[in-house]
């Protein structure tokens, strides 16, 4: 297991720690993991707001959330947040109890766990990388700097075209045909997705906005761009948004059809959730996609292929001793014949659609 640095993100946390040297400071890490390999891509800083002490240090929660989501939506790859950093004083690089609270957290947050490193200046700069997995689990692994060790495509910003398309699709939508198909059904899509999206209590109850409505506009914009670009770039789905005093409308018109998720916030939720076939969802940015993946990473159903394994009957046949219907042995090849060839072209026509 080894961590990879882009030169950007390296030179981040350099600048960070130089700007902050007489105090602790941190940051957050954006990236992805490949098998055995963390590729940190971006290191954001942890904000204006956050407490800078010789011994102590606290993030700016609001402000490096709006900032992921800002830094994540210019890659043309998803970025996710896989870890973070901070200086501790001296040569002290081992973590502190309040610091085991805190990686325990974020590696709760992926299957993989969580990337930590500490920085110490004693008398030069140095960097300890730890790999935390659940629930609080250290192993100390080695890193390398450099946009060279990066596969192919990694660091690759959007194009301008995709951006001009999405904000064409989102404002005017159908102003942009669609590169290869008319717009999918939202209703079908979203139908298919539920059963991977968390379920959200009416009994909470959203926030009526307010004074904040325009701030709340703001966030939800922040929030949905992620599923917007992947709703015109990979899911052919067009749709358009619509505000309805302090909620949010999601939706698409085909026809007679019109489908929509209306957007509220919640307090208890401390963010967004939307109401769908009569039913809440927590929503969080990118939670549709990752629904989505979710639901096609798991087509590993070959109980259909393998029932024709499971239908020795042909064999026993020969059981009977009147002899005059052994002559009948071919009839079940045929059928099976036949059934293979009806699920070939279902299988087809499933493709096809």
């Amino acid at each position: 297991m080894e961590v990879i640095f882009s030169d950007r993100a390296y030179a981040a946390v350099l600048a960070e720690t130089a700007e902050k040297i007489k105090t602790e400071t941190g940051g957050l890490f954006l990236g992805t993991v490949i098998g055995d390999t963390w590729y940190i891509v971006e290191a954001i800083d942890p904000g204006p707001k956050s407490v800078f002490e010789v011994a102590y240090f606290e993030y700016d929660r609001a402000y490096t959330q709006h900032l992921i989501r800002k830094i994540a939506n210019l890659y043309a790859k998803k970025l996710d947040l896989i870890g973070l950093w901070h200086r501790h004083p001296g040569s002290f690089d081992i973590f502190s109890v309040t610091d085991n609270g805190t990686n325990a957290k974020y590696a709760a947050m992926r299957s993989e766990g969580a990337i930590s490193a500490l920085v110490n200046i004693d008398p030069d700069f140095r960097i300890t990388m730890y790999h935390v997995g659940a629930p609080c689990r250290y192993a100390k692994i080695p890193y390398r700097i450099g946009d060279r060790l990066f596969p192919p495509g990694l660091l690759e910003l959007r194009s301008r075209e995709q951006f001009e398309r999405l904000m064409k699709n989102t404002l005017r939508p159908g102003s942009v045909p669609p590169p290869v198909r008319e717009s999918a059904d939202l209703g079908a899509f979203m139908r298919s997705v539920v059963p991977y999206l968390e379920p959200f209590s009416e009994q909470e109850g959203p926030k009526e906005g307010g004074a904040e409505t325009e701030t709340l506009a703001e966030r939800f914009l922040d929030a949905l761009a992620d599923d917007l670009a992947f709703f015109s770039e990979k899911a052919g789905l067009a749709v358009s948004l619509a505000r309805r005093g302090d909620r949010f409308v999601l939706l698409q018109e085909r026809g007679s059809q019109t489908t929509a998720l209306i957007f509220s916030y919640a307090d208890r939720a401390d963010g967004f959730v939307f109401a769908f076939d009569g039913k809440s969802y927590r929503y969080a940015p990118g939670c549709l996609r990752q629904a989505y993946e979710k639901l096609t990473a798991e087509p590993e159903q070959p109980e259909p292929e393998q029932q024709p394994e499971q239908q020795p009957e042909p064999e026993q046949q020969p059981e009977p001793e009147p002899e005059p219907e052994q002559p009948e042995e071919p009839k079940p090849g045929a059928a099976r014949h036949l059934l293979q060839l009806f699920k070939r072209r279902s299988g087809g026509e499933h493709e096809h659609s």
